[in-house]
């Protein structure tokens, strides 16, 4: 509920954001609006960050078969026992190990590219995930040094996304944020496609070989070697920030929280977690085969919804998008539990890869849009931390679900089941929560200088 303008807390947050508006002088802080050179998606910095998001999510989707990898490493022994100590919670707890070091690292993240500039950030963290992907390649059997890895590819992963993110609305005009994070985003469902597809391959041709574990892996570090030359190449030109001093965190926090948007976060966070980390243990269990058919159906779906609704937030607003977007990935997901051949999967990859089109730009531009422009690179941060920290909660949930002795360690249909029912609750609360507001996207080109910085429409 919005506070009461009388009372005192509310008084005290007016005092505190007006300090935190008067922190940097106006004068003497270049804008990073001066970066808005993007007037089309055939401008070469779109084009390159484009391309960007198209290698990394490729890189990453690479990576969904890390529940099967961990599963081998742990019994590469050949023991009947090294195979029996394996649970599901096992790969959940290390993705949550990173996760959480990912989250930790956002503390500073937003900070650091609002005062050192996004370009040194961005190719430093570029780096740090390679680092976790060579390590991974290294490994055979286990060993401290996975969740070593895992920390710097999920710490050097979650800052790229966000240094992309903030990169993107920078470079852009206000009111259009959410439409170019829509269509950075595309990218990214085709490089979910060729990860997959290239993960599938790779076994193929070493007919089900592990070591097309390893070459899985040296293909992520190549894809990791040609983002750290584009992020370089579409940062350069971009001003510098103002180096004066930084408010804490939490004081911007508290000032600018992005509201119940952090909840939807979460969510999709969860979403995340089920089929990047569980797929692939559910289809060797049921034998549905390799996981680039559901992702290819997901990918397709999700990138050519992105391209036909990319305006949509002007027209019914972001608070609609999410609550048709939570609903869709809910459905999505309960669709898995009667899937009995490889292909009944495809049904609910349409579903899920339209929720994920609707929800993620909506998601970050709502979270982020409530900071200023000059610490928009915090509030891009802390909006993509919840849905790390989504991830980060239920990978190990959903791993125990699977574990639980009444379903025989084999509870995955239970597992998407849960996941599927919270995704529809939390919908229903969003939606009874927003009935009557309106988003101030709606109409935006009608009156551009009305921005996202201070939606009076978003509830604290």
């Amino acid at each position: 509920m919005d506070r009461d303008p009388n009372s005192h807390a509310a008084m005290l947050k007016v005092a505190v954001t007006t300090r935190l508006e008067h922190s940097v002088c106006p004068e003497r802080q270049p804008s990073l609006r001066r970066a808005s050179r993007i007037d089309g998606i055939s401008h070469p910095i779109f084009v390159g960050s484009w391309l960007a998001n198209f290698v990394l999510v490729s890189a990453n989707a690479a990576t969904f078969i890390f529940a099967d990898w961990v599963a081998w490493i742990t019994s590469s022994a050949g023991t009947a026992a090294g195979a029996a100590v394996y649970q599901e919670e096992l790969p959940g707890r290390i993705i949550q190990i990173g996760l959480i070091a990912a989250i930790v690292a956002r503390l500073f993240l937003g900070q650091a590219i609002d005062r050192f500039g996004v370009r040194h950030i961005w190719i430093a963290l570029s780096l740090l995930m390679l680092t976790g992907s060579g390590i991974f390649m290294s490994l055979t059997s286990m060993s401290p040094l996975l969740a070593a890895g895992r920390i710097c590819f999920a710490v050097g992963l979650s800052g790229m996304f966000t240094c992309s993110s903030f990169h993107i609305q920078s470079c852009v005009t206000e009111h259009r944020r959410t439409e170019f994070l829509g269509l950075l985003g595309s990218a990214g469902f085709v490089g979910m496609i060729v990860g997959t597809q290239l993960v599938d391959f790779l076994k193929s041709a070493t007919a089900g070989n592990p070591v097309y574990f390893r070459y899985t892996f040296g293909a992520v570090m190549l894809f990791n070697v040609v983002y750290v030359s584009l992020a370089w190449h579409i940062t350069r030109g971009f001003p510098k920030p103002n180096r004066g001093i930084r408010p804490p965190l939490l004081r911007m926090m508290w000032s600018y929280w992005p509201g119940p948007v952090v909840v939807i976060a979460m969510v999709l966070g969860l979403m995340f977690a089920v089929p990047s980390v569980y797929l692939v243990r559910f289809n060797r269990y049921a034998e549905l085969g390799g996981i680039s058919g559901f992702w290819t159906a997901y990918a397709i779906s999700a990138f050519l919804l992105r391209v036909v609704t990319v305006q949509l937030s002007r027209k019914v607003g972001r608070y609609r998008l999410i609550s048709a977007g939570l609903t869709a990935q809910g459905v999505g997901l309960l669709s898995i539990v009667p899937v009995t051949q490889w292909w009944h999967l495809i049904a609910s990859a349409l579903i899920c890869g339209l929720g994920h089109a609707l929800l993620f730009p909506s998601i970050v531009s709502l979270g982020s849009g409530r900071f200023p422009e000059r610490y928009r690179g915090s509030g891009t941060s802390l909006t993509m931390g919840f849905i790390d920290l989504g991830t980060a909660l239920s990978a190990p949930l959903l791993g125990q679900i699977i574990d639980l002795q009444v379903f025989h360690g084999v509870g995955y249909r239970p597992m998407f089941f849960s996941a599927g029912v919270t995704e529809i609750l939390v919908a229903l609360f969003w939606h009874l929560w927003h009935l009557k507001l309106v988003d101030s996207e709606v109409g935006a080109e009608l009156a551009p200088q009305q921005t996202g910085d201070n939606d009076s429409n978003q509830r604290s």
